[in-house]
């Protein structure tokens, strides 16, 4: 366990080295500050006037989610292939260090990293917001640890096809499996919605297809850190909880990364 600590923190410190993170984050945030025009407007939606301060701001924290997605696939995806190549792999397991601690230490180190970006982000977000409002919302804070099991998904999925796939393929398996999810489950809830059910009034609602509540409910998790944000009671699609879905899909990957990674000659 204590190996595995040390590759997770060797994993941060070796991509904070990189100029460009930082170049990046300052962007960002700066991309948030200009942006508060967007914070004070206001906006109509479905004939309603909508307070600019919260649509915008919740606009803007699932494109926050949706940035990190792709950056943590893009160092997700060169990970092993990296190592292998130049010989950090065999550096790494010719110490006292498992092939488990080395996996996991890499994975666990990507999606700290990111999920710590993120959280900078939506913190300059909830800054920016509690400014203008006077008012704490805690459900920012909440929302981006939610968040965050998608990052770990996203990286797990990444490193996983890397194993099979060159780096770039592999992340764009992974960008299609993300998007299949929101495709499907985004057009079944507008289906379902009260609007959508007020014209369609006289044919009731199906129930979703099976494959659709076992499907990596990646649309969903992202619905329910809207509804932390906006205090909205929340509505899944079938009776498992996105969270619960998207957990159990990081352990199956994850597992079945060591246990590929365990049979693979170094």
């Amino acid at each position: 366990m204590k190996m595995f600590i040390k590759i997770a923190q060797y994993t941060i410190v070796d991509q904070m080295r990189a100029k460009s993170f930082y170049l990046l984050l300052a962007i960002s945030v700066g991309l948030l500050f200009l942006m508060r025009g967007c914070y004070s407007a206001n906006y109509v939606v479905n004939g309603q006037q909508i307070e600019g301060i919260g649509y915008a701001s919740r606009v803007i924290f699932q494109a926050i989610v949706m940035g990190m997605l792709l950056m943590v696939s893009l160092i997700s995806m060169r990970i092993f292939t990296r190592d292998q190549n130049d010989g950090s792999v065999q550096m790494f397991l010719s110490r006292p260090v498992q092939r488990w601690e080395y996996v996991l230490g890499r994975i666990m180190g990507t999606w700290l990293l990111s999920s710590g970006f993120m959280f900078l982000l939506h913190l300059t977000l909830f800054s920016i917001v509690w400014s203008h409002t006077g008012e704490i919302n805690l459900g920012y804070i909440g929302a981006s640890i939610v968040c965050s099991v998608n990052l770990l998904f996203m990286a797990a999925t990444v490193c996983l096809f890397s194993l099979f796939l060159p780096g770039f393929i592999s992340a764009l398996f992974a960008m299609g499996l993300l998007s299949t999810g929101f495709i499907s489950d985004g057009g079944y809830r507008l289906l379902n919605s009260q609007i959508i059910a007020v014209l369609t009034s006289s044919v009731p609602a199906s129930p979703p297809a099976l494959w659709r509540i076992f499907y990596p409910k990646f649309f969903m998790v992202q619905a329910y850190a809207d509804s932390l944000i906006s205090k909205s009671n929340f509505i899944g699609i079938g009776p498992i909880h996105p969270l619960v879905n998207i957990l159990a899909f990081n352990l199956l990957f994850i597992s079945l990364i060591l246990i590929i990674f365990k049979k693979r000659s170094i």
